[in-house]
């Protein structure tokens, strides 16, 4: 037997063992093969072997021990699962043999999970299906799914649309209690504009008309008034319809599919702005120079009676000249002198950009797309967005310091050191302030396209953050502001909605704080909405396509990156990618001009190029295209700053 110094000497000998060992916590990443990694919290990346990662799934919360063997090679060992956020997510049933499976969409997820038979709901191959997790991988390496719902097949009309509702988790019942959390509405409690000549420009199919329009001429310029719906008036803040509303975020407008983010009791008829029906709304009441300065304004509690509901191809018609009278000439005229003096102070006072041309997808029966069309603003259209503008600006200025902005702040710090140089060496400007608006302002008005050789502008704007969402004033420098919001949409967007509150708590001489926990999860909820439409929209395009197999379609590069460069289709705006990896010539990449180069070829942002279709995957929602080159192209490349198009 051992003596008592021997027992405590081999219990101090395994506690030494022990505490030799590296233990960490991390989360599983996948790969597009069948090991793994576990990125640990100092962002160290710890290879999982495939033994050890079919244990486990990509987004897994796990202990692992790090091992590092005699020639240096670092691993993980799993220990313990701590958590799995992997509850339900959709995919394609399989049957192989014997066996029924899922294949997960989901990212870097590259395994089968078996479904038994009394989990299978009636599946067939094929099928689009939505699944739970019933047991998972840990730690036999044995996972199991259960099919909640048979979303549809290849063949099922509309299922691209149902499918990414599904994927994206967009389309839930609604709360069944929700018509009892809805406040009742007093409209004597609202300043009564009824009687004023309130008129809605949409397209004639919109039955969720946000806003609404109304002009009188003073002895200096206009006096305009913007009513917007006011479903906060019936939405109560944390009420379930309003956590709805907020997981939402946003209504999606997919071809051929909405999904409301209000019920459409309300985002159909109680709020929405319908002719010769008593609405509660906040009306912007701005006082307009001559020459396009807001020089005074108030927002109001109020109620409003639309007078009309007039589509913008007959408002265009009028304004155009092509129609000689309209019932609301007057109106009409007015507004249109209004819009145009708020478009030239802007045009001289901020930005206002071009934008890229915009499509419309038209789907036939079937469900698929039929035609994709160029949607273009009329003047209709430009004369409604110029009064949204005027009025969400002023929202802005009236949240003053705490609120909720829409901010664009400028230059990615990372690009700004070579930002500096470019414009130096392009614009022959070195002392502007880019940290600015008006700095931006004046480098943007500095930008000549049609006289430089190179698409300076374009390559600016790939070098500029993204716009986001803050609780505190922050500049847009897109439109060339110190502060902008929008409110003009709250039946369609929750941003919107709560900007209503805030303007509506100060009103009442109270203050409305964000937590910016809740603007994170509001921002995610935005993406997960736009997200749902590009899959969506993808997947048909990549459907449509396969007709134009085998024909040269033009286009122009879009975006450029070291493996290659994008390219949007002049006919249908569609988004196709060229690899150069996969080319026989090598190309060099310039990261401060966005500049590709080989021997005898340059491309650039902007550059009409020639395309032909390489590969389409409905799968992976890919588009890949092939360059068609010239033989023109070689005797055109002569000097550095040549730039021979790929056509």
């Amino acid at each position: 037997m051992f003596d008592v110094n021997t027992l405590s000497q081999l219990k101090d000998l395994k506690k030494q063992i022990e505490d030799a060992k590296e233990f960490a916590t991390g989360i599983v990443k996948g790969t597009e093969r069948r090991f793994g990694f576990v990125v640990l919290d100092d962002e160290r990346e710890i290879f999982l072997a495939p033994e050890e990662m079919d244990k486990v799934f990509p987004g897994d919360k796990v202990k692992i021990q790090v091992h590092t063997s005699a020639e240096g090679k670092v691993s993980g060992e799993l220990i313990k699962l701590i958590n799995s956020p992997l509850k339900t997510f959709t995919g394609r049933y399989v049957v192989k043999g014997k066996g029924h499976f899922v294949e997960p969409d989901l990212p870097r997820f590259k395994r089968w999970i078996f479904i038994p038979p009394a989990a299978r709901n009636n599946a067939q191959n094929g099928d689009y299906i939505h699944c739970a997790i019933s047991r998972h991988a840990y730690p036999a390496a044995k996972p199991q799914a259960k099919v909640l719902a048979v979303i549809g097949n290849d063949d099922s009309p509309g299922i691209e649309a149902e499918y990414s509702l599904y994927k994206f988790q967009l389309e839930q019942p609604l709360p069944a209690d929700w018509q009892a959390s809805l406040q009742d509405v007093d409209l004597s409690q609202r300043v009564d504009l009824s009687a004023l000549n309130f008129v809605t420009i949409d397209a004639p199919s919109t039955q969720d008309m946000d806003d609404a329009l109304y002009i009188e001429a003073k002895e200096q310029g206009w006096q305009l008034s913007v009513a917007i719906a006011d479903p906060s008036a019936y939405i109560s803040e944390n009420s379930v319809l309003d956590k709805e509303a907020q997981r939402r975020a946003s209504s999606v407008y997919m071809p051929g599919r909405t999904v409301t983010m209000l019920p459409e009791q309300l985002s159909l008829e109680h709020c929405s702005l319908h002719p010769e029906q008593n609405r509660a709304a906040l009306v912007c009441r701005m006082d307009i120079s001559p020459e396009g300065q807001i020089s005074d304004y108030q927002i109001l509690e109020a109620s409003i009676c639309s007078k009309a509901k007039l589509s913008y191809y007959e408002v265009a018609s009028y304004l155009d000249g092509e129609a000689s009278e309209h019932p609301q000439a007057e109106l009409l005229g007015l507004l249109q002198q209004a819009s145009n003096a708020l478009l030239a102070h802007r045009q001289q006072a901020h930005l206002v950009s071009s934008g890229r041309p915009e499509f419309r997808i038209r789907l036939n029966e079937q469900g698929k797309i039929d035609s994709i069309e160029p949607s273009t603003k009329t003047s209709a259209h430009l004369l409604v967005e110029e009064c949204m503008v005027a009025a969400n600006s002023c929202a802005a200025d009236f949240m003053a310091e705490q609120g909720l902005f829409h901010g664009h702040v400028g230059f990615r710090p990372e690009r700004l050191e070579g930002v500096k140089k470019l414009i130096d060496e392009q614009l022959g400007l070195s002392d502007l302030d880019l940290a600015s608006v008006a700095g931006y302002r004046q480098l943007s008005n500095s930008i000549e396209d049609d006289k430089l050789s190179f698409p300076v502008r374009s390559v600016l704007s790939r070098m500029l953050e993204r716009g986001r969402l803050y609780t505190r004033p922050t500049p847009h420098f897109g439109m060339g502001m110190e502060r902008y919001t929008t409110f003009t949409s709250p039946i369609r967007k929750y941003s919107d909605l709560l900007v209503h509150r805030i303007i509506k708590a100060k009103l009442a001489g109270k203050t409305l704080a964000l937590k910016e926990q809740d603007l994170s999860a509001l921002q995610d909820s935005l993406d997960r909405a736009r997200q749902a439409r590009w899959h969506m929209e993808q997947w048909l395009k990549c459907q449509y396509l396969h007709a134009f197999k085998g024909q040269e379609l033009s286009g122009s590069v879009c975006q450029i990156n070291s493996n290659g460069f994008t390219v949007r289709l002049d006919n249908t705006g569609i988004e196709g990618i060229v690899d150069t990896r996969k080319l026989k010539e090598k190309y060099s990449f310039d990261p401060l001009r966005l500049r590709l180069s080989s021997k005898d070829v340059v491309i650039e942002l902007d550059q009409a190029v020639t395309v032909t279709i390489a590969q389409l995957d409905v799968k992976q929602r890919s588009i890949q295209f092939a360059l068609v080159n010239k033989a023109s192209e070689a005797e055109a490349k002569t000097e550095p700053e040549a730039k021979p198009t790929a056509d």
